[in-house]
């Protein structure tokens, strides 16, 4: 072999080398940072569905004979059909970013979990409950975040009807605390990111989105609570009945 064939597949060799490198070099890139970006995103697709599993379970809640709420019932309905949504598709941008999703475990105890016992008020006389449906008496009122959550979800049930009253106000507060976990999870992810592309993605894809949820389920349970229990919540659902008819 002379000089100029070895100097030939010398250099053929060292391009190969190289471009071998810049495709590494861009898969590297390409891919989800495994340090912070892939770990967030895992942790918001487990809130994204602790929230659609929540929504699931309001909506058969009150479809129940014993609540007959079928306008909130569907509202709840297509609530968790959303926030299901929302994590296939973060699942398949990260699919698409060439870094696996984990596929979250659901538990009825850790949603229940998020509910601290300020989430729903407690003392009718504060300024938050000004506006709340008034307790009968300490024995014949859910005061408890996790208690309604247990109710709603089937794990523990309250047998006294008198108890249930003011369960589908507590529900929209608790709804209302789900949504502002969820925005916090986005803000985060934007936050500890260097990866632009990413950022788009959630402020573009989701965070407008989840400002829109949080106002109107935060006007819902402000209605609500005006309208207050028995009669109110009947008329809130039918406007909401209505609304779907139109829809």
């Amino acid at each position: 072999m002379d000089n100029n064939s070895k100097i030939m597949r010398r250099t053929i060799s060292i391009l190969l080398v190289f471009n071998l490198w810049i495709s590494l070099s861009a898969a590297d890139t390409f891919c989800l940072d495994k340090v912070t970006d892939v770990p967030n995103l895992n942790d918001q697709i487990q809130k994204e569905l602790q929230a659609s599993t929540f929504y699931l379970a309001a909506s058969h809640y009150f479809e129940r004979s014993d609540m007959a709420l079928h306008g909130i019932s569907k509202f709840f309905h297509k609530m968790s059909s959303e926030e299901k949504g929302h994590a296939d598709k973060l699942m398949t941008y990260m699919n698409m970013r060439k870094s696996p999703p984990k596929t979250p475990n659901i538990s009825i105890k850790d949603i229940c979990d998020l509910f601290s016992k300020n989430d729903i008020c407690l003392d009718k006389n504060s300024d938050d409950c000004k506006h709340s449906c008034p307790a009968k008496t300490d024995d014949c009122t859910i005061s408890s975040p996790h208690k309604v959550c247990t109710e709603i979800t089937g794990t523990e049930h309250t047998q006294d009807i008198c108890k249930k009253d003011n369960i589908p106000l507590y529900v929209m507060k608790l709804a209302h605390k789900l949504e502002l976990l969820v925005y916090d999870k986005l803000v985060n992810i934007v936050k500890e990111s260097s990866d632009e592309e990413l950022k788009h993605f959630i402020e573009h894809e989701y965070l407008d989105e989840q400002i829109e949820s949080i106002k109107q389920i935060s006007d819902y349970e402000i209605q609500m609570a005006r309208l207050g229990c028995g009669l109110g919540f009947y008329i809130f659902d039918q406007q909401f009945l209505q609304n779907d008819a139109k829809s």
